[in-house]
């Protein structure tokens, strides 16, 4: 179970459950981490600022575990390279269909 909170330049994800391991937190939690990495690009469309921040924290092997991922409008590549894929193997095409569209939006402008 996670908790999100969004303001204009940031997004904070708070995991409540125990994970044993980084491997079996990522392999849970993809999914979200990777819509709400979509959903910061999908803020440089509604913002002219140069960086936006996704925040994660977890306890993991019973040590709190916080990072921040800084994404800057010209890292576009992160979509195409990373979140594409991801998408396409589990055959999300709306979202692929998303990514595209984003992708063309923030590299025209």
């Amino acid at each position: 179970m996670s908790r999100k909170s969004t303001s204009a330049n940031y997004i904070d994800l708070v995991f409540e459950n125990q994970y044993e391991d980084f491997k079996d937190f990522y392999d849970e939690n993809k999914e979200i981490i990777y819509k709400s990495i979509l959903e910061v690009f999908k803020g440089f469309t509604k913002s002219k600022k140069k960086s936006l921040t996704l925040h994660l924290s977890a306890k993991i092997k019973d040590l709190d575990w916080d990072t921040e991922f800084k994404f800057s409008r010209n890292e576009t590549i992160v979509l195409k390279r990373d979140l594409m894929p991801y998408f396409e193997e589990i055959e999300d095409y709306e979202t692929c269909n998303d990514i595209k569209n984003l992708y063309k939006e923030i590299t025209a402008s």
